[in-house]
């Protein structure tokens, strides 16, 4: 199945307009995030060369079908607490295209990348409906449970082996 997808780190602006097309998609339209709140500095071709973020993309006959991004500084969670791990976020998938591996080709390519620059491991914040999801590929809960954009979210992290 996978070999029907084309998965790809993001280096053009066309490239990442399709990213963000898709998470407004996902994040704005359907989760009723505010679009500000969904939209940061990472999400720009400056940010992507200055290499403090890595986006990807996954893409049927080119359509953007998944998507999902890499901060490769340490990072801090909306419940407060500090990493020294990249941080995975905007993983997103288009609607109709759940359930078919997108989100786990996504991960895996995260992983690597993250792995490659010499991580040990990486940290996410999932928004609790999506911890079944990480779970299965190996993330460990951390802290509490709290809001974030009106969204329960609980971080999670993994070490890789």
């Amino acid at each position: 199945m996978a070999s029907e997808y084309n998965i790809q780190v993001v280096s053009t602006p066309l490239e990442l307009q399709k990213v963000l097309e898709l998470r407004v998609e996902v994040f704005v339209l359907e989760q009723a995030v505010p679009e500000d709140e969904e939209i940061d500095a990472l999400d720009t071709v400056e940010a992507i060369e200055n290499g403090q973020v890595i986006h990807v993309i996954v893409s049927e006959g080119g359509l953007a079908i998944g998507t999902a991004r890499l901060i490769l500084e340490g990072s801090k969670s909306q419940s407060g607490d500090v990493s020294d791990f990249p941080h995975i976020g905007r993983v997103a998938v288009k609607k109709t295209m759940r359930r078919k591996g997108i989100g786990e080709i996504l991960m895996v390519k995260l992983h690597q990348l993250a792995n490659s620059r010499g991580f040990i491991g990486v940290t996410l914040s999932a928004q609790i409906q999506a911890t079944p999801f990480y779970t299965q590929l190996g993330y460990i809960k951390r802290g509490s449970v709290y809001d974030d954009v009106g969204i329960p979210h609980q971080d999670m992290d993994l070490i890789f082996c």
